[in-house]
């Protein structure tokens, strides 16, 4: 049963989260490949998307002449001690960690 004003197919529908889950880092995507996944449409997809990019945990390219790519962007991190906030690349599989925090040099 669905509370008034609310319709039935809204409930269906992936939430931002639900799709953020579903982006690998660093990982391109089109708006095609993302509706398939979670079996919905594009416009819905889009929407989502466009809110996360809104929100700075995904990024897109335009190509000329090509669909729209989605990448997700890497989590940031904050200090305990100084509470600056900095993004991990990942640029090697083994010495991906962080250890100390580029503003004060302690320990994270």
């Amino acid at each position: 049963m669905t509370k008034e004003g609310e319709d039935e197919s809204d409930s269906t529908e992936p939430s931002a989260e639900e799709l953020l889950e579903n982006l690998e880092l660093f990982e391109p995507y089109t708006t095609d490949e993302l509706a398939e996944t979670l079996d919905t449409d594009r416009g819905v997809i889009r929407n989502l998307l466009d809110r996360l990019v809104g929100e700075k945990k995904v990024r897109n390219k335009k190509p000329p002449s090509s669909p729209t790519i989605w990448i997700r962007e890497p989590p940031l991190n904050q200090c305990q001690h100084c509470e600056y906030e900095f993004e991990v690349k990942f640029l090697h599989p083994v010495f991906s960690s962080v250890q100390y925090c580029p503003r004060c040099g302690k320990r994270v």
